[in-house]
């Protein structure tokens, strides 16, 4: 049987062990497991917050398959994080040019092997990769697109070797949340990827068939209300982009109806305080302008 000293030990995530020496401690093993879980947590924890928003990129499943948001850290914030798990990387092999499908295009690919020193969990032959066709080389060429390239391919198989020792290629977006409590850091400014819409949607465009109406405000959270398009025989409507925080309250607008009350309620400002058709301010506003209010 392990002694006191022992026992102690086996509480360090680092220190290996089974479930028949933990069976041999009998009370004391749920102390160890309980231990271990709490330090991998803390570390966790302190882990996103040494991130930012911008670090992340947040990925969502279709509506029909629950909705769900997850969270990925990129390369810039792996450097953040790093150094609290300890994890390092070792035995990289020289970059890989390939040559791209399309003409003067190419990728650069790197190998290595990395470790983390707190829980001596250890990855081989990962892989990183970077090409010319990425966002990030648009304004470079020659030796500077060369440049950037290889250096942004080593950065990718730090991201991708410490995303895997850290467990955060797939975090739930309610830790982060939860993690940056308290703080001026919130979910809302992460950036958006696959699940969000076009790319030109999650740069702010409007998606395509949205009315251009203001859209309601959920009165259970006070989120502004999402437009879902009509599909078979159920018609288009407003719901909650957060119901999943309260699945027992339930939000649903249609949206014709909707759209028409709004368009309403459009005329009949315009009909009470018209717009001037010389300075585009309102009749209310008019005293502000430095001519006469006319609206033919």
């Amino acid at each position: 049987m392990p002694d006191h000293d022992a026992s102690l030990e086996l509480r360090r995530p680092d220190v290996p062990t089974t479930l028949g020496e933990l069976a041999t401690l009998k009370g004391e093993a749920l102390e160890i497991i309980e231990t271990r879980a709490t330090i991998l947590h803390t570390l966790r924890v302190a882990a996103i917050r040494a991130t930012h928003p911008e670090d992340w990129l947040l990925f969502k499943s279709p509506e029909e398959q629950g909705g769900q948001i997850v969270a990925y850290l990129q390369d810039c914030g792996c450097d953040r994080v790093r150094d609290l798990f300890g994890i390092e990387v070792f035995e990289i092999t020289p970059p890989q040019r390939i040559a791209g499908t399309e003409a003067g295009s190419f990728h650069y690919v790197i190998t290595g092997s990395g470790r983390c020193k707190f829980t001596r969990q250890a990855v081989e032959s990962m892989e990183g990769g970077r090409s010319s066709t990425d966002d990030f080389c648009k304004d470079k060429t020659g030796p500077d697109l060369e440049l950037a390239v290889r250096k942004a391919a080593r950065a990718n198989l730090d991201g991708n070797i410490t995303r895997e020792l850290a467990g955060m290629k797939s975090v739930p977006v309610q830790e982060l949340s939860r993690a940056w409590e308290g703080s001026a850091k919130k979910v809302e400014a992460c950036r958006h990827g696959r699940g969000f819409g076009s790319r030109a949607e999650r740069l702010g465009a409007a998606a395509e068939g949205v009315p251009d109406v203001q859209p309601p405000v959920c009165p259970h959270c006070k989120t502004t209300g999402a437009y879902r398009a009509a599909k078979g025989t159920r018609g288009a409507f407003y719901g909650c982009p957060n119901y999943t925080k309260h699945p027992q309250q339930k939000w649903i607008v249609p949206a014709d109806a909707w759209v028409k009350e709004q368009q309403a309620a459009a005329a009949k400002q315009a009909a009470e305080d018209p717009i001037c058709a010389h300075c585009k301010v309102a009749r209310s506003a008019h005293a502000q302008a430095d001519h006469d209010f006319y609206t033919d």
